[in-house]
């Protein structure tokens, strides 16, 4: 028993005894909104990362040692935070994942590696994961920018594309990289950095954005989409009132700020109480030849306690539950119509693929920070995390971008009483037409 005991104690510290004798130790992991800070009992000099789907994780291995039980929970799109010793001399750590997210840098400060993080479409970090495990440089505070992040034109669905998410594993050691594709096709030439229109603005802040360049000349055009509507009431609230009523209101003052400032040009998809199909709202943003799409939307829940706006860009693989549910249900509206929507428009389902192009999917991204920091100024709570990722069918115009706000819960009262109210409705559009403003001309 006790020859037992000392193999497996042996088998543990082996790897640290092989590790270089000035290696540092990784004592701490910690998760802040949009970075991962390590710290360690020295300088860490050397990292590797990579991406792993189902479930989605990043992974950065240091020159270093790390002892057993070192982790974290983890905030916004980060689960949980994890390390481990992978091998003689190399300490992993592992970030997993609610959502695709990209590694935009790493800094070294003293004992401290700072790995700042950006949310990412689908097919930018399905080719993260392609790329496989690359060097992290280390930047220092004083050091030069980070360059681009490199990014792949190209969009492959995943092998699991339809099936639920599984939930991810329990905390395990260390996660090997994925195997060297045989082939791989060459890489694209990288983006300009994240200050332009077309580019994910970094999740530290609020973007700036360029005048956007309208595709029918003139003032840009924005569709607004006002949720629901006729027979399809949407969400029922606490006070009884329906949802189709606050999006229409929402949109109706929406477009009447932006039409007295008159820096752009608005379209609805409804502006009265009609039952409007999906794929029929689709096509009105596409024959307008629209700039940005806007969806506006109201929660529900079942638990009364849910509060808070959020914003939703497209992807095939939802950032969480919420999400998976919420799209599920929202795309279900034309049933209540009577309309097949396979049938009335069949080019939806064909146009997951092109949707899902990294142009239109980076600007809808872009918007959405945009709009998050508009609507702060506006003093509206959010739902934790503000930006989501969900499979909506109403979002599925290719080249247009397109963003879905739930501007609260109508099942919670005090959310309820805010948008069943003139002033709290009017605080919801002012924040929506200054971000449409600001993204669409830049001012």
């Amino acid at each position: 028993m006790r020859r037992f005991l000392l193999i497996l104690w042996l088998l543990w510290a082996a790897p640290q005894w092989l590790s270089p004798v000035w290696a540092a130790r990784i004592v701490a992991l910690e998760s802040q909104p949009g970075r991962v800070i390590v710290t360690a009992d020295g300088p860490l000099p050397v990292a590797h990362a990579f991406a792993l789907s189902d479930p989605f994780r990043l992974v950065v291995d240091f020159v270093g040692v790390v002892g057993p039980g070192v982790s974290a929970p983890g905030t916004n799109s980060v689960s949980a935070l994890r390390a481990a010793m992978f091998a003689p001399g190399t300490a992993r750590v592992v970030i997993d994942l609610k959502a695709p997210v990209i590694i935009r840098e790493a800094r070294a400060d003293g004992n401290q590696v700072v790995i700042s993080l950006e949310r990412a479409p689908a097919d930018v970090f399905a080719a993260t994961v392609q790329r496989g495990r690359r060097p992290l440089p280390l930047l220092r505070n004083d050091g030069p920018p980070p360059p681009p992040t490199p990014a792949t034109g190209s969009f492959s669905l995943p092998a699991d594309f339809g099936k639920p998410r599984s939930e991810a594993p329990a905390p395990r050691p260390a996660d090997k990289p994925p195997e060297k594709p045989a082939e791989r096709p060459p890489e694209q030439p990288a983006p300009p950095p994240p200050e332009p229109a077309a580019q994910v603005a970094p999740a530290s802040g609020p973007p700036s954005s360029p005048r956007v360049r309208s595709r029918t000349g003139g003032k840009p055009l924005v569709v607004i989409d006002a949720g629901h509507g006729g027979k399809d009431v949407g969400a029922i609230a606490v006070t009884g009132g329906y949802e189709k009523d606050v999006t229409l209101a929402i949109a109706q003052e929406t477009a009447r700020l932006l039409r007295s400032s008159g820096k752009v040009r608005v379209k609805f998809t409804r502006d009265d109480d009609r039952f409007i199909p999906l794929g029929g709202r689709v096509r009105i943003a596409r024959a307008a030849r629209a700039d940005l799409f806007i969806s506006i939307h109201a929660d529900s829940a079942p638990n009364d306690q849910a509060r808070g706006a959020s914003v939703y860009t497209l992807s095939a693989v939802a950032s969480d539950a919420i999400a998976e549910r919420l799209a599920a249900r929202e795309n279900k509206a034309d049933i209540i119509g009577g309309v097949n929507l396979g049938v009335e428009a069949p080019e939806v389902g064909e146009i997951m693929v092109d949707l899902v192009r990294r142009a239109t999917s980076n600007v809808s991204v872009q918007f959405a920070d945009t709009l998050q920091d508009a609507l702060e100024k506006q003093d509206i709570n959010f739902r934790g995390e503000f930006h989501h990722f969900a499979a909506f069918a109403v979002l599925k115009a290719p080249d247009v971008p397109s963003v879905l706000l739930e501007t609260g819960y109508v099942t919670n009262k005090d959310d309820a009483d805010r948008l069943f109210s003139d002033k709290g409705r009017r605080a919801v559009a002012r924040g929506i037409a200054r971000a449409i403003e600001k993204h669409l001309t830049g001012q």
